[in-house]
């Protein structure tokens, strides 16, 4: 570092931060000139030493339920952009939605002496998390919240989205709605489920547990779920489904059985994705805001990081809208598809 410095005509500190990517007032054709001289030397940081010296790593660890679910590959993108700014490190840990292997990951990223977690929690079991936390460790929630843990959160108006929802298929004169739901072990979770049986009980419909049929999160987990919705007697006139990998699922499934969408069962889905718009027909779907959450969880963790004195916890919860496609219909057309004799005449 003493010999980059000298070579580029600054002081040793310039170099450190300008390396660093932390800003330091130096202009860009200065760190221009100490990394190209840091580059001709072939000096490489030894951020380990500097860890120690420090006591911060500039590293954060991010854990995530399922990175092979794009939503989940929005959060990671939002994380990254925020946190490469402030010149941070990110560590990524897959759970597989395995409350086992997070508990593991979030061991091995503590002993690894990082500043910051930001956790999608696959449960609301929090005591790993809160071990982390008695060592330092600060803690950010991300798309789930943990109603015992102190820790701030970023999520989505889960229960408000699916409400609106299940509210769409109401106006359009459905009943008897199923809902394609996960695991139920994940605040998320349970609060989609929620948001179905408000819009249901607010029309005056009573909730009925046979439609709600649990799948894993997963394309074959919805796919399950809506064979075994079509096999109920009567079948269901729509489908709400829970998350967009068991939506992709689901739509796999009234393929196979050769439902018709809409013309035979209207279908929505949570966790709005592009191909929602390119399916046949166009899924309507619960739009969500998973780079902005990425974005919000780094915010509040960098907060925590650099905060002197520890603050109040901080939740914000992102709005979900409904996007509208072809994917459902109003019900009296529906049911006139089937007994075209019983609608004549018939407003559809």
């Amino acid at each position: 570092m003493e010999d980059v410095a000298r070579a580029a005509g600054v002081s040793k500190a310039t170099v450190s931060r300008v390396l660093a990517g932390i800003p330091n007032g130096a202009t860009e054709a200065t760190a221009q000139e100490v990394r190209r001289t840091a580059s001709a030397l072939g000096y490489v940081v030894n951020s380990l030493a500097s860890s120690l010296r420090s006591r911060q790593s500039f590293t954060v660890g991010l854990v995530l339920a399922d990175v092979s679910n794009p939503f989940f590959g929005r959060i990671a993108s939002g994380v990254e952009a925020r946190l490469s700014q402030k010149g941070y490190s990110v560590i990524l840990g897959n759970t597989g939605n395995d409350i086992a292997r997070e508990r593991a990951i979030v061991r091995v990223l503590v002993e690894k002496q990082i500043d910051g977690l930001i956790v999608a929690p696959s449960t609301t079991a929090s005591e790993h998390l809160r071990e982390a936390q008695e060592r330092g460790v600060k803690l950010v929630l991300i798309d789930s919240e943990i109603p015992d843990l102190a820790a701030d959160s970023v999520t989505i108006d889960n229960e408000g989205g699916a409400r609106v929802a299940v509210e769409h298929l109401l106006a359009l004169g459905h009943r008897r709605i199923a809902l394609v739901s996960g695991p139920l072990v994940a605040s998320f979770d349970v609060q989609r489920r929620d948001g179905y049986y408000a819009a249901l009980r607010a029309a005056g419909v009573a909730p009925d547990p046979s439609l709600v049929v649990p799948g894993d999160l997963c394309v074959d987990g919805g796919r399950d779920a809506v064979s075994r919705i079509l096999r109920l007697q009567p079948r269901p006139t729509a489908i709400f489904v829970s998350n967009n990998m068991m939506a992709l699922g689901a739509m796999v499934a009234l393929a196979e059985a050769g439902v018709a969408v809409p013309e035979e069962i209207s279908v929505v889905a949570f966790d709005e994705e592009d191909w929602y718009a390119i399916t046949n027909p166009p899924l309507t779907g619960v739009a969500n805001s998973a780079f902005d959450m990425g974005q919000g969880a780094a915010g509040f963790l960098l907060d925590a990081i650099e905060a002197a004195m520890p603050r109040d916890q901080r939740h914000e919860r992102l709005p979900a809208a409904l996007s509208l496609r072809a994917s459902t219909r109003r019900l009296r057309a529906l049911q006139a598809v089937a007994a075209p004799e019983a609608a004549l005449g018939g407003d559809r």
